[in-house]
């Protein structure tokens, strides 16, 4: 039996816990690789008898370079497979995603696992943050055995033990990985008491440039809506009411097409990047670490192109500070985490309570005051290169 790990990480934590779960499969298994997402080829997916996929939670899904590598998968019936992630304070959504698009594929899902880990990217939390130190090595050890639990599985279930095959959770009263998740607006003042969030229009508003649009040729955001909210039997094409905003259609769209209204546009973090700082080609460390290749540095000024995530990654990691975020006040710091009060902690306290989540820094440590858009050091965070 052959298996292999293909992982995204951004800032190192699901690294090391797809390189721990490789260490656990590795000796059950005739062969097991391991190999990171951008050198890996989807085609080649044919080859394995066993496919782990692992991500960090991106606005409550997995990210859209993780999402498209699935896509381009082709069919893989027979196969089995097992989607894993790291997550901060609030694992949600993930599984519900990128199960389905495994499932899409063929894949029997005999599996699945999360971890916590520290957030070292996004702006407005503080440091040291609530889920700092993860993963440690208790969390590796988890994962080594998950590993070894998942190349055992799938010896026993080729041999006919198909028990063995896991019901996947689904619906309202299924853990929050298993339930999608997004940004609604609030019931505006007009609607009736009691009325239900989930009739409320969605934000952003979108339209789909027909000018630029290529459909029926290009089904991309149709195949990978996780809602089936796009219509496009009308015409225009329009988004139905059960969108949960989770952009894939932005990020994926090829053409350029998705439209969002001028208030969301805004609100989104707009970045320059200031040439006179800048070190491009010497320094390629942004372009190398972004996951959907938005950073264009063929224009000048360069530019970041529509699929970009919004993850600030590029900023924390420029050695030189050229990467300005020029609408910060409206993207980030709305959202600063000031004190225990926040929904977050309230999460974490559920999940200490329950023994999911095993607290490294205590909550008198956490640096309300010190959030990661204050760090006036270049770089603000140095990835480890594998």
């Amino acid at each position: 039996m052959k298996g292999i790990i293909v992982y995204y990480s951004a800032t190192g934590s699901t690294a090391r816990i797809a390189k721990a779960i490789h260490r656990g499969m590795r000796g059950l298994m005739a062969e097991c690789d391991i190999v990171q997402l951008k050198k890996a080829d989807p085609r080649d997916m044919t080859k394995y008898d066993v496919i782990g996929i692992g991500a960090p939670i991106w606005f409550f899904r997995e990210p859209a370079n993780v999402r498209l590598f699935i896509y381009n998968m082709p069919r893989l019936e027979g196969k089995l497979g097992f989607p894993f992630c790291s997550h901060g304070a609030a694992p949600a959504g993930f599984m519900f995603s990128i199960a389905s698009a495994l499932k899409r594929k063929g894949l029997t899902i005999i599996g699945y696992n999360d971890w916590y880990g520290a957030v070292n990217q996004v702006l407005h939390m503080p440091k040291p943050y609530v889920t700092d130190g993860h993963p440690d090595e208790i969390d590796l050890r988890d994962a080594e055995n998950f590993g070894r639990e998942m190349a055992e599985r799938a010896h026993r279930i080729v041999a006919g033990e198909t028990s063995l095959i896991p019901s996947l959770p689904k619906g309202p009263k299924a853990d929050p990985l298993w339930r999608p998740q997004g940004l609604r607006r609030t019931p505006p003042p007009s609607a009736k008491q009691g009325e239900s969030r989930q009739v409320s229009p969605p934000l952003p508003q979108r339209k789909i440039d027909i000018e630029k649009c290529t459909y029926p040729e290009c089904t991309l955001c149709v195949d990978n809506c996780l809602m089936n909210s796009i219509d496009f039997s009308r015409n225009p094409p329009v988004f139905k009411r059960n969108c949960i905003n989770c952009s894939l259609c932005n990020r994926l769209c090829p053409e350029a097409a998705m439209e969002v209204d001028e208030e969301t546009l805004q609100s989104r973090t707009q970045k320059i990047i200031r040439m006179d700082k800048c070190t491009y080609p010497e320094c390629t460390l942004c372009v190398d670490h972004c996951p959907m290749n938005s950073i264009d540095f063929s224009v000048n000024p360069p530019v970041f192109k529509q699929n970009c995530e919004g993850d600030d990654l590029c900023w924390v990691i420029c050695p030189e500070g050229a990467i300005e975020i020029t609408n910060f006040d409206r993207a980030h710091a709305a959202k600063t985490m000031k004190n225990a009060d926040h929904p977050f902690v309230k999460l974490l306290e559920e999940a200490e309570a329950k023994g999911r989540f095993r607290r490294l820094v205590p909550l008198d440590k956490v640096g309300w005051d010190n959030t990661i858009y204050k760090n006036p050091h270049h770089p603000r965070f140095v990835i480890e290169e594998e």
